[in-house]
């Protein structure tokens, strides 16, 4: 067969089916309205979905009888986190190229006692992007961990010493209370969006926090948001 026949044939067939398919489909339609596909939103695959609306669960029981099961209340693990006092400005380095510095946004909400964990965002609006991850844990964890897992771990004295970790839900003593905690914490970060404009390329990096020590000092060049303007910079004195 030449090439030329081989291409119409290849164009033919697949047009047929469509065809069938659409005949097929048409039929279906008409004998089973209830089956009908709901007409897709304007403007892409995303463009104008509007999620079902999410319940509380005190609102009532996730599941009612003759539902066939489904969860009528559901509370996403994210809500709880955007609504609670562990919310910071920071800034954090990169931890093989410590010029590289990131402004993070931390949203957290704790485990359990000894255990927190934070999504982090380039900012506060509507079009913040999710940049990362960071786990927080107590002294007593840190201590028990073996070497090899400590060296994924920073602290966060220098930070907080120097106004490079601000809350972004308190202030006065009740922020002084909240980070002379947090001063005590290890943390373990990651982002995820380091490189790439439109969406995030390559492999998640293990970022720093601001040590005061080189090479992972603040850069000159860094720009702080206005959470942080006050930082006061100095070399590392606190133990």
């Amino acid at each position: 067969m030449r090439l030329a026949s081989f291409i119409q044939a290849a164009l033919v067939v697949p047009a047929l089916a469509a065809g069938l398919a659409a005949l097929v489909l048409v039929i279906i339609t008409a004998a089973y309205p209830g089956l009908a596909p709901a007409s897709s939103p304007a403007g892409g695959h995303f463009a104008g979905w509007e999620p079902e609306r999410i319940e509380s669960p005190e609102m009532g029981n996730h599941r009612e009888e003759g539902d066939g099961g489904h969860r009528s209340e559901v509370k996403a693990p994210l809500a709880e986190a955007l609504h609670c006092p562990l919310a910071f400005a920071g800034v954090h380095l990169r931890k093989d190229r410590p010029a590289d510095s990131r402004v993070a946004y931390h949203f957290c909400k704790a485990v359990n006692d000894d255990v927190c964990q934070c999504i982090l965002y380039d900012g506060l609006g509507p079009d913040a992007r999710l940049i990362g991850i960071e786990y927080l844990v107590t002294d007593e964890i840190y201590r028990r961990m073996p070497p090899e897992e400590q060296a994924y771990w920073h602290d966060h004295k220098y930070e907080v010493d120097s106004g490079l970790l601000r809350s972004l839900t308190q202030s006065g003593a009740e922020e002084a209370a909240t980070l002379a905690k947090v001063r005590t914490l290890w943390g373990k970060v990651y982002h995820t969006w380091v490189v790439g404009q439109v969406y995030p390329q390559g492999p998640a990096r293990l970022f720093w926090s601001v040590t005061g020590e080189e090479p992972l000092v603040l850069p000159r060049d860094a720009k702080l948001p206005p959470e942080l303007k006050g930082a006061r910079l100095a070399p590392r004195d606190k133990p």
